[in-house]
């Protein structure tokens, strides 16, 4: 009880018993085959290489998700963002709810309408984007479709910190302002997109447009506009040259970024890659409800690694060691070897194993029977008698206060004597 560790329960058997290795078989069984392992958190968690997405040219990928803040006066309580993987460029859409019909609405007929149809939508695993009329609609605009592994926000990672952004400059509106942060929202996304990344080097906004956006403090101190140019021919002309550069600037460093944060992220890899049939245990999310301060932190099912999906990214395919339940796709961070702990039985061949036992053991006593000779005049001195319990379905009235009484009949007979006579106890509830 309690499994506190290597070191204590090593304190404890030293005290008592003594055997060469003893310290490296404590290690091994605590830290490998104690079943504690499925519900205590690891000391170093699991962390797979980082995989990174690369785009080279606006709108080949739209990452979406929805955030859930407080409910304003006019009755909105999330904020369903859009955001070009290439650009960084974002739009916000204050919804009352994150029904399958609002995000396709946003999408299909506002989004989409402005800045034209994504090659391919990113998103997470959610039944607002993942349902029949999303995925339809997806194939109508032939537009394609990836979603992340369940339960792995960091798949969706650049759309995640914008999120956290977001985030902090509606904490800045006054409190008035919060109260009311639909109003808000639009004027903040703006400014966002106005601002240079440090990702790209150059603004959301003159990525997709070509050009910085006119502010307020612009016009406050009359500040002309640069381009000039006498003909649409020549605007065009500077127009793509201009394009040119930023787009070769823009993805050279953001590759730079990426690697750098590779490198960064990298240096705390925990766990080696999985090989298809070994045993794997499954964080435990699933579980809803409550604090879930004491909650396993593993799942109880052991399962088997059938396959890596891509040698690119760390996500693997599983099934269930007892053939009990669908394979599911996890990523590596989730995931824990336990190949050292017990093996599980098959659970329907458990019960299957069972019946079978029994009905060779009654065709052994029937042919035990068959060979021996029936003698009635001492088959009741040797033999067994069965109990029957029987319940019949007849309900009578109780003669004293008319209530339903239910009729039981305890029955003794020598099932090896045909010749015997049964006993019958009759059993009254009143």
């Amino acid at each position: 009880m309690g499994h506190l560790g290597v070191e204590r329960t090593l304190t404890l058997i030293r005290d008592r018993f003594y055997w060469q290795h003893m310290q490296k078989d404590v290690e091994h069984f605590v830290t490998r085959v104690c079943e504690c392992l499925k519900k205590k958190k690891p000391n170093k968690p699991t962390r797979a290489p980082l995989s990174t997405i690369t785009t080279t040219y606006p709108f080949e990928m739209v990452s979406v998700d929805f955030l859930h803040l407080e409910k304003c006066k006019q009755g909105y309580e999330y904020i369903l963002v859009v955001m070009d993987h290439y650009t960084r460029f974002a739009q916000a859409y204050a919804t009352r709810n994150k029904s399958a019909k609002t995000v396709a609405e946003k999408i299909f007929n506002d989004f989409a309408l402005k800045f034209g149809f994504p090659s391919k939508i990113h998103h997470d695993m959610g039944k607002e984007f993942e349902n029949q009329m999303f995925t339809r609609l997806k194939e109508l605009s032939g537009v394609r479709g990836s979603h992340t592994t369940p339960y792995h926000p960091q798949g969706n990672g650049q759309v995640e910190r914008f999120n956290r952004t977001l985030l902090s400059m509606l904490r800045t509106l006054t409190e008035k302002e919060k109260t009311d942060w639909k109003n808000s929202l639009g004027k903040v996304v703006h400014a966002y997109n106005c601002t240079r990344s440090e990702a790209t080097g150059y603004s959301p906004y003159y990525l997709l447009f070509g050009r910085s956006p006119r502010l307020p403090i612009d016009l406050l101190f009359n500040r002309a506009v640069e381009e000039k140019q006498e003909t649409y021919e020549d605007y065009v002309t500077e127009w793509q040259k201009r394009m040119s550069e930023a787009y070769v600037v823009a993805s050279r460093t953001a590759k730079k970024e990426a690697t750098r944060g590779k490198v960064y992220y990298d240096r705390r890899i925990q766990g080696n890659d999985l090989q298809p049939g070994g045993r794997v245990l499954v964080r435990n999310l699933t579980e809803r409800g409550g604090p879930g301060k004491i909650r396993s932190y593993w799942e109880d099912k052991v399962h088997v690694v059938v396959q890596r999906k891509s040698k690119e990214s760390p996500v693997y395919e599983i099934k269930p060691e007892n053939g009990e339940g669908r394979n599911r796709v996890i990523h590596r961070n989730l995931l824990m070897p336990c190949d050292h702990l017990p093996l599980e039985k098959p659970e329907k061949a458990a019960e299957q194993a069972i019946p079978k036992k029994r009905d060779s053991l009654e065709k052994k006593r029937q042919a035990t029977r068959k060979r021996q000779p029936q003698d009635d005049s001492d088959s009741d001195s040797g033999d067994d008698y069965q109990l029957v319990y029987r319940l019949r379905p007849l309900v009578e009235k109780n003669s004293r206060n008319g209530e339903p009484m239910l009729n039981r009949e305890l029955e003794f007979s020598n099932p090896k004597s045909p010749n015997s006579q049964m006993t019958t106890y009759r059993l009254m509830k009143v």
